[in-house]
């Protein structure tokens, strides 16, 4: 059986090695170099003891033994994603071949284990989809094990308490009008007037964060050129945080700050839950998020910036009393927290398109999803809606089940959309601008496509620069997305097919402006307006031809006119 390391002794180091369905295993090499975080691995020990879960490691490690479900509750930074899976290691778990899971990654912090595989939701999902027992990872049996002494079905649960500090939460007297600015006024102030810590900013999403590094970049060059010593772009280290950031930008945000320096993150809600930013002592909360709402009626899904409910303000707040007592300003009034602000959140499961989650709980072997025990109940608009698509595309046959083999193969098959990174604004571009011509926006997950493509037995074909055919393979995916040009329209307004919604092209598409009489998108946003985003020109006949369950053409009747 593995031991624990001891302080002091060789750190083991690992390669990252990722695997064909995106998964990441760590696998021991032979190699003895020090972290390239600087830290000895007598100060990682260390580390590792301060955290809330170590004094709960025997207790787990025993729970685990004795029951086949475990359940650690525990706040964020406690170490569950980090310091669970390494004891599992220790103890022996992943010997005989198998492996520990870790879902939902943000950020892969452990290091130098071994058998250890971070996978996403989507990716574990589709190794349930070929493996529903998920061999690789259960449980054999164990020492204590013997027909008299099978493990208690019973799940255990177990509270790891957290060790957070007082936080002071301040209101702003009046609403502010734009909670952009008054978030970079508010970090000067912090930086002018409060001692030494870092400060964490919650704003909506890339576009306000983007904005607001170059607004306080900006403000900082002024205020140091006319208070000679009160500002300095020294003494800020002001870096974003949102979900698709460059690896040498997250090594930065996670980097201790330098004496003398305060670090500014400028984050997503995605510092809410998912991860722990050490030596946060001030938070500045903005009081909305960017979040996804589905009108099944309308059948429009968008991205909208919407209020944040009580528990995700209070769950802010307590990013500053990680390291010892901080401050929270949320940019608020104290009234519109206590008489307006909702208690909770509203599920996602519940303001979510549902084809995806229908596809994969059909792949699943789950065909009753009306009777499915769902965590929180869709609306009965959105489940007919994903079914009449997803029978529209063949996914579906008659009787509501995945057909063979389209249905499963469409299961197993993870796609993405072009993704804009930060830094690199005009090679992006440019790059969107050799893809007008096929109105067609993809980052490159070719090669991860043609894997799974071969492993279906699928011929690979080329379209030979015919770029009609790519364009009818995408409406054959997305016809339930179409829209028409509003004849005489001088705003370049749109109307979706099944709908009769208003809708719009994003300003950043290569299409604005051009306008195409027909086209398909594949998301929206909603601002002033809806948004279409990745869009493509199509012909009408095309949409007849790829559903004509779907689609039908009308002729007018000659008696009305």
């Amino acid at each position: 059986m593995s031991r624990f390391w001891r302080p002091g002794s060789e750190k083991p180091t690992a390669a990252i090695v990722e695997d064909e369905e995106g998964g990441v295993l760590f696998l021991p090499t032979s190699t003895s170099s020090s972290s390239s975080s600087g830290f000895g691995y007598a100060s990682l020990e260390r580390q590792r003891q301060r955290l809330p879960v170590y004094k709960y490691r025997k207790a787990i490690l025993y729970l685990v033994e004795r029951h086949a479900t475990t359940i650690v509750v525990g706040e964020t930074g406690s170490g569950k994603s980090t310091q669970i899976p390494q004891y599992l290691k220790e103890a022996g778990w992943a010997e005989g071949g198998r492996l520990i899971g870790c879902t939902q990654p943000r950020r892969l912090a452990v290091q130098g284990m071994t058998m250890i595989k971070f996978l996403t939701d989507g990716v574990l999902i589709r190794e349930m989809m070929e493996d529903p027992l998920l061999t690789k990872y259960r449980r054999k049996n164990s020492m204590l094990e013997s027909a008299d002494h099978l493990p208690n079905p019973e799940p255990a649960i177990l509270s790891v308490e957290g060790k957070g500090y007082t936080v002071e939460i301040h209101y702003v007297e009046e609403p502010v009008s734009d909670y952009l600015q008054a978030a970079v006024n508010t970090v000067l102030i912090i930086h002018e007037k409060e001692p030494p810590g870092d400060i964490l900013v919650f704003l909506t999403g890339q576009d306000d964060i983007d904005a607001a590094v170059k607004m306080l970049n900006e403000e900082i060059q002024h205020r140091g050129r006319h208070y000679l010593g009160c500002y300095s772009s020294d003494d800020l280290l002001i870096l974003p945080l949102y979900s698709g950031l460059p690896r040498g930008d997250q090594d930065l945000i996670f980097t201790p700050t330098s004496k003398g320096k305060r670090k500014v993150v400028i984050s997503t809600n995605i510092a809410e839950t998912s991860l722990t930013l050490e030596g946060v002592v001030y938070v500045v909360d903005s009081g909305f998020s960017k979040q996804k709402c589905y009108n099944p009626i309308s059948d429009i899904e968008s991205l909208v910036v919407a209020p944040i409910s009580k528990a995700s303000a209070r769950q802010r707040a307590g990013r500053a009393g990680r390291v010892r007592p901080g401050k929270c300003f949320r940019l608020y009034t104290e009234e519109f927290y206590l008489k307006e602000m909702q208690p909770e959140g509203i599920p996602e499961m519940q303001r979510s398109n549902l084809v995806s989650c229908i596809i994969q709980l059909k792949a699943l072997g789950i065909d009753n999803i009306l009777g499915f025990d769902w965590p929180a109940s869709p609306s009965p608009e959105a489940m007919i809606r994903a079914l009449e698509v997803l029978y529209s595309l063949g996914i579906l046959d008659e009787d509501a089940k995945l057909t063979v083999p389209l249905g499963f193969q469409v299961a197993e098959i993870p796609l993405s959309v072009w993704v804009s990174m930060r830094g690199v604004k005009k090679e992006f571009d440019e790059a969107k601008l050799r893809f007008a011509a096929a109105e067609k926006k993809v980052i490159d997950i070719r090669e991860q496509l043609v894997r799974i493509i071969k492993r279906f037995g699928i011929p690979l074909t080329s379209c030979d620069r015919d770029m009609e055919a790519v364009r009818k393979a995408i409406i054959a995916g997305a016809f339930a997305y179409a829209c028409h040009l509003e004849e005489y329209s001088q705003n370049g307004m749109y109307k979706t097919i099944r709908t009769s919604q208003e809708v719009y092209i994003h300003p950043s598409s290569v299409l604005f402006r051009v306008n195409p009489k027909w086209v398909i998108y594949q998301s929206l946003v909603s601002t002033d307006k809806h948004y279409m985003r990745n869009v493509i020109a199509i012909e009408p006949s095309w949409l007849t031809e790829a559903a004509p369950q779907f689609y039908q053409f009308r002729t007018p009747n000659p008696a009305l006119h």
